[in-house]
């Protein structure tokens, strides 16, 4: 009997290797190897601008966005009212990179107005490389709970907010749970934020969304929201290192500060313009993994598991429903992330794989935890939404 080798399923990379167009770009790099890239990425905020000035104008109001004729609406930009320029845009070497650039600009600013112990806070649980961000700049992580769908509680983080915040962190769509915020609740919450508090829109898995919240309408309701975006997901460059941010000048400006030089390699320099121009291949992909993880969803409801629906590469299983899961899939040679006590989640593949998932999962989720799991109702995500005291959130792996 054949034995399926063991697939890795658990970092939210994408299951295509780079664009074929990207592969000859990189290789075409290797030849400047021995050459420093840009001291400083101006090529690289060019390139962002232009490709983000590209995806306007959208003419269907905030929560629309430009159709391609493959069904994957990638960026969501939209009608600006001012141009997007370079100086709206920084790009580092992955877009961890880039939100700890733009952490540290936050907390220095708090600093600088006498605050001795800034505080980050996100809804929890969610990308373990914030905690090691805010360890790094000195700053506190203050976690509070998703709502009863997974998305981030934005009553919560509001909530939250004290004099010694320094920047919040919105996941949408939100990892690990695949949910988002609708983006008149962002552009509210925006507006609703004290003055002095930087909002990071962590959109890493946005190219997945069906119906991705206006980009230049976000930026347009407070200046001190950015937006964070990242190449290692939809276009298959995660060991390439290349992310990028939108705000406003002001806010980007005080971010250069924290700019490495020579940080953006010249493959990723090189790999980036053509990344971003290869729409229709993106799309694409995305629209095929994007029925891979539907169906996910649907048969493994249909098995008897609980899977919400999610708008990311991957799918969750939250509570001990979801940890047993991990449990079976690990059995088959299909490993997972498991998010702590909160439940566990898993990246979307291909037919093959997907079909190897539901084969495991067919043997079904047990009735003692059916039960347990149905009757939770609303409680199916572990949620501090409820609660007043904000806590720390813990060091739990979720992803990158």
């Amino acid at each position: 009997m054949t034995i399926a080798p063991p697939v890795r399923l658990d970092l939210n990379e994408s299951f295509f290797p780079p664009l074929p167009s990207v592969t000859r770009a990189l290789a075409q790099s290797a030849d400047a190897a021995h050459r420093y890239p840009e001291f400083r990425p101006e090529r690289s905020r060019r390139v962002v601008a232009d490709h983000l000035r590209a995806d306007g104008p959208t003419t269907h109001g905030a929560n629309t966005h430009r159709p391609n004729t493959h069904g994957a609406n990638t960026d969501g930009a939209g009608t600006c009212g001012f141009p997007l320029t370079p100086e709206h845009v920084t790009v580092g070497p992955g877009g961890t990179a880039v939100a700890h650039t733009l952490l540290a600009a936050a907390v220095d600013r708090a600093a600088r107005r006498g605050v001795l112990f800034p505080e980050i806070v996100t809804a929890t649980p969610t990308f373990d490389g914030f905690a090691l961000i805010a360890d790094a700049l000195g700053a506190r992580l203050v976690g509070v709970g998703t709502d009863p769908a997974g998305r981030p509680d934005l009553h919560a983080l509001r909530a939250a907010i004290g004099p010694a915040t320094a920047a919040v962190i919105i996941c949408s769509p939100h990892n690990p749970t695949g949910a988002c915020v609708d983006g008149d609740a962002l552009r509210r919450y925006a507006t609703d934020c004290p003055d002095g508090v930087r909002i990071l829109l962590d959109q890493a898995y946005v190219e997945y969304c069906t119906d991705p919240p206006d980009l230049c309408a976000l930026l347009e309701a407070s200046s001190e929201l950015v937006v964070l975006r990242t190449l290692s997901k939809a276009y298959g460059l995660a060991a390439v290192r290349i992310g990028y941010a939108v705000g406003h000048p002001s806010v980007i400006t005080e971010t250069r500060r924290f700019e490495m030089p020579f940080a953006v390699s010249s493959a990723a320099a090189a790999a980036l313009p053509v990344a971003l121009a290869a729409r229709t291949e993106l799309a694409q992909r995305v629209a095929a993994t994007r029925a891979q993880r539907d169906r996910l969803v649907h048969t493994s409801t249909a098995l008897g598991w609980h899977v919400p629906v999610s708008q990311a590469n991957f799918v969750y299983l939250p509570g001990a429903q979801g940890r047993a899961a991990g449990r079976l899939l690990a059995a088959a040679g299909l490993h997972g992330r498991t998010v702590g006590d909160h439940g566990f989640r898993l990246t979307v593949a291909d037919a093959a794989v997907t079909d190897r998932v539901l084969d495991a999962l067919a043997a079904g989720p047990g009735d003692p935890l059916r039960r347990h799991d149905r009757s939770a109702g609303a409680g199916l995500f572990p949620s501090g939404a409820t609660t007043s005291r904000p806590r720390v959130a813990s060091r739990t792996p979720s992803t990158p």
